[in-house]
């Protein structure tokens, strides 16, 4: 199979008469944090020899694949909360990571336990709020917490010794199978956190990949010089901005300061501090030979940015196959009942940069972190084979409509996602007429990463992008220029074309009733993060 340039990954099981279940299917859904769709290993992209997703690629083969799937909001909570309510972020409330989420809105677990599901959510929650329209709950108190984690819920809290993804997969089974037995119909809500940075994977996984060179992205070395400032301007690149001690495991250098160390990210260290001895002599004895060898090597410039892309991607790769592996757990215990009808979605909050561009972040409406994987399977009204959805823009606001529409709920008009059933029952994959263009708005500046606010649609072939408070501007044409490397705004040739999309990109704004200052913010405050101190990397 040949897929490209796919962003989102969501991966849906739809129940039947051809699609609606005959009763109430038990509802999955799976949410990773930052799933780059270059680690996707169906989507056979940049790692796809290195077959770091085979559970994942299993779900798939027989569900329907979304290739055109995207997030509108490329910040977790945010996200979350679109995916949750099926709005754009300005309409639930939750603009930015720090907010409250309102749950008293119209919710995907709110609906589903009005007509009779149990509901539970485990793992990553971060909205700010205790959850709302869940009967049971077990969230991570620290969404940092990669080892030996503490868990909130409605009885108290506790902690678990092990790996924060298997103790994540250990509470929803266990509460799952209480459901099963007593033949309920239920939905549960499972969010691992354990791609987010800095990427700690299990001690089984330590080793994973140590015999092989990863393939580098072809921009790795982009020096950015064809974008607008905003690109320039940023804080995610793995050269200056991931730090090989906390972010990559590197032995802690000798000339590290007080002061360093108090600014420094340090959730590697917490981590290190809650394992247990047998978890600490483990971790320390796969890293330490490697270690050895980076500080004999006294990698500089080009040769350093290499060696931090590898560690780091590996990294990511390590950590999403403990991810995989737990999916796999899932699905085989779903599996177990026999004539139980299950409907499973995977999804995630938005990608992830993998040295694409030099970068490691998230947050932009780029194609690397506005782009998911969207995977609906399962046992209600699909065929053994896999079914493909290649050309049809689709959102993580539509996820809900989808879910309810499957079991016969009615979607609230104030929803502004979309049902995909209709495009399940189609013949064809291609579905040019389904939806002309995506709305994106990014609302957190400055924040770590700075990535300044902006608006933004996608069509088909082309991408337009307002960074409105310092009134910059890009436009890509993604038929010619996929990885987004030259913006065409100024370019005559795509006057007519920029000025159309501005006049389409207003349209949505209105249909959604935005009404978020989008003005132009006045020149000191533009002076402070783009004046010449602000980054000195800005070519001229």
């Amino acid at each position: 199979m040949n897929v490209t340039r796919i962003t989102l990954t969501w991966v849906v099981s739809c129940a039947c008469a051809c699609l609606f279940a005959k009763g109430k299917p038990n509802i999955v859904l799976i949410v990773s944090e930052d799933h780059a769709l270059s680690s996707f290993g169906v989507y056979q992209k940049a790692f796809a020899e290195l077959d770091p997703t085979p559970e994942l690629d299993k779900l798939a083969s027989s569900g329907t694949l979304f290739l055109q799937a995207f997030c509108s909001n490329a910040m977790a909570g945010p996200s979350m909360a679109s995916l949750l309510t099926g709005k754009h972020s300005h309409a639930n409330g939750f603009l930015a990571d720090g907010d409250k989420f309102n749950g008293a809105q119209n919710t995907l677990p709110n609906l589903l336990k009005a007509k009779g599901y149990s509901t539970a959510v485990f793992g990553k929650w971060d909205l700010g709020t205790e959850p709302t329209g869940f009967e049971h709950w077990e969230i991570l108190a620290d969404e940092n917490e990669f080892y030996n984690p503490l868990f909130w819920s409605p009885t108290g809290n506790q902690h678990f010794e092990g790996y924060t993804t298997d103790v994540i997969t250990d509470l929803s089974l266990k509460w799952i199978g209480e459901m099963q037995a007593k033949k309920k119909p239920f939905f549960a809500m499972i969010r691992f956190n354990a791609t987010r940075q800095p990427w700690v994977p299990a001690i089984r996984h330590l080793n994973l990949f140590d015999d092989r060179l990863l393939p580098e992205p072809d921009n790795l070395f982009d020096d950015l010089k064809n974008r607008a400032p905003p690109a320039r301007y940023q804080e995610m690149e793995i050269m200056r901005n991931l730090d090989p001690y906390n972010d990559l495991f590197s032995p802690k250098p000798e000339n590290a300061s007080p002061s360093t160390a108090l600014n420094a990210n340090t959730v590697t260290q917490n981590n290190l501090l809650k394992m247990n001895e047998e978890q600490s002599s483990a971790w320390h004895l796969a890293w330490r030979p490697k270690n050895e060898a980076f500080v004999r090597e006294n990698l500089k410039d080009e040769a350093l940015l290499r060696w931090k892309y590898q560690r780091f991607a590996k990294n990511y790769l390590r950590c999403l196959k403990g991810i995989d592996e737990n999916v796999g757990r899932i699905v085989s215990s779903l599996s177990s009942v026999e004539n139980a009808e299950n409907l499973i979605a995977y999804t995630a909050t938005h990608g992830r940069f993998i040295g694409e561009h030099g970068w490691f972040g998230t947050h932009w409406m780029y194609e690397e972190t506005m782009r998911v994987p969207l995977l609906l399977s399962g046992n209600v009204g699909f065929s053994d084979s896999q079914k493909i959805i290649k050309t049809a823009l689709v959102q993580n606001i539509d996820l809900t409509p989808t879910i309810l529409d499957s079991v016969r709920i009615k979607t609230p008009e104030d929803m502004h996602g979309r049902s995909l059933l209709p495009l399940l029952e189609q013949n064809s994959s291609s579905a040019d007429s389904w939806r002309k263009a995506l709305y994106f708005h990014y609302h957190a500046f400055p924040d770590e990463q700075m990535v300044a606010k902006h608006i933004g649609i996608r069509t088909s072939s082309h991408k337009l992008i307002h960074y409105y408070q310092f009134n910059e501007w890009e436009l890509f044409d993604l038929d010619k220029d996929p990885h987004e490397s030259l913006n065409l705004f100024k370019n005559e040739s795509y006057q007519k074309q920029a000025s159309e999309l501005k006049v389409e990109l207003d349209k949505l704004k209105a249909k959604f009733r935005d009404d978020s200052d989008i003005s132009v913010m006045p020149e000191e405050w533009r002076r402070i993060y783009r004046g010449p101190e602000a980054r000195k990397k800005d070519p001229k």
